[in-house]
């Protein structure tokens, strides 16, 4: 059940949000009234969605425990201050548009008791129906082409029965022992703000030792809200898939068909990194801009998509007119056609009437003009008339 935070307890759902939209309230809610069997605390990360930093609008309960982080860490660097905030053995990754079914938790609590070589446990997504939905667990093939991770998912059509080992798991609803979390330094802070960040993950926990599987019994709702923007999200994703493939593509050959191995990879070497205080300064500051980067392309992209539809709705309305001129016109057109076809039967049996009248004139017509008048009129009239 939710207890009142503690360092000791054994569970904590990390919560990692970027300012406090309407979803977190909703998603706290459902946290602290979903029952388990097992004790467990919520800590909140609240990424800043602004230049000033953080601001939640409202208090947020004082049951939970909560950071407010002076710059946007992004999923994974939300992650990393949530882990710092707890002694528990078992974290849970909870995003704040996910809302668990019942008997979510005791689910994952119970396959990490059951099996102890596993490192990280994914939850099921499901609609409001029940019916499973894309994505939640796959292989790494190609191993040089994380885009296509995604199309190795089989699980909308075919769930397995029981906790099963993939190559990947996906970070809604996922749970890590904290010790597998410190073995391999947590998800890599430079998958920003999230994209493929529980790929790189599993990815690291497999070249460890650590096996990653799917616990058929968690379910979630999960709305796939994104917090990143379209047009910046797009960018992202791009922006580290060369990087991905190039950085794992090789340990993934060699633990290939393997559920885990011990292999060389490289490993947390971002903590490596050398940062003054002017880099430090440039960092925070260039994080604090992408949100509202992010806002004003999407701003502008709402913009020109709605002056496309005035320009579309315009020239559908145009199509429209012209398509009805065009259907006046041949109408007429063919009201003509058919008044044009009458007359010339009309004229065609004049001509036939003339005809017929000339050869009855020549048959009756007098040697001389003169001779027999009276008669030569009787006869064509009586020719006429027959």
């Amino acid at each position: 059940m939710f207890v009142t935070f503690d360092r000791r307890v054994r569970v904590a759902l990390c919560v990692v949000t970027l300012g406090t939209p309407d979803r977190l309230w909703r998603c706290l809610d459902a946290l602290r009234a979903h029952e388990s069997r097992h004790d467990f605390v919520v800590t909140v990360v609240v990424n800043a969605d602004s230049p000033d930093g953080a601001r939640p609008e409202v208090e947020l309960p004082l049951d939970v425990d909560v950071e407010l982080a002076s710059m946007n860490l992004g999923w994974p660097g939300g992650l990393h201050r949530a882990r710092a905030r707890t002694d528990a053995e078992l974290l849970v990754w909870v995003q704040d548009d996910m809302t668990p079914e019942p008997g979510w938790l005791d689910s994952l609590v119970d396959a990490a008791d059951a099996y102890p070589q596993v490192g990280a446990f994914g939850s099921v997504r499901v609609d409001e129906q029940g019916e499973v939905l894309l994505s939640n667990a796959g292989a790494a093939q190609p191993p040089d082409d994380v885009v296509h991770w995604n199309d190795t998912d089989r699980t909308a059509e075919q769930l397995p029965a029981a906790v099963t080992t993939y190559d990947w798991v996906t970070s809604r609803g996922l749970l890590t022992r904290a010790r597998a979390f410190d073995d391999v330094g947590g998800p890599d802070p430079r998958i920003w703000p999230l994209s493929y960040s529980d790929k790189e993950y599993c990815t690291h926990l497999r070249c460890h030792g650590w096996d990653v599987a799917l616990v058929p019994a968690a379910r979630l709702q999960h709305t796939m809200l994104q917090t990143a923007p379209g047009q910046l999200r797009v960018f992202l994703l791009g922006w580290r898939e060369d990087w991905f493939n190039r950085r794992w593509s090789a340990a993934l050959t060699r633990i290939s068909g393997r559920s885990s191995a011990v292999v060389e990879h490289p490993c947390a070497d971002w903590r490596t990194v050398s940062a003054g205080p002017l880099e430090a300064a440039i960092g925070a500051e260039a994080s604090r801009l992408a949100v509202p980067l992010g806002r004003a392309l999407a701003e502008e992209t709402r913009t020109a998509a709605h002056w496309h539809k005035v320009r579309e709705d315009d020239l559908v309305r145009q199509v429209e007119h012209y398509r009805r001129a065009w259907e006046d016109v041949s109408g007429r057109v063919r009201e003509l056609e058919v008044e044009l076809t009458a007359r010339v039967q009309e004229r065609d049996r004049a001509r036939r009437r003339a005809r017929r009248l000339r050869r009855r004139l020549e048959a009756v017509r007098p040697e001389s003009p003169t001779a027999g008048s009276a008669g030569w009129r009787a006869r064509v009239r009586r020719r006429l008339r027959g």
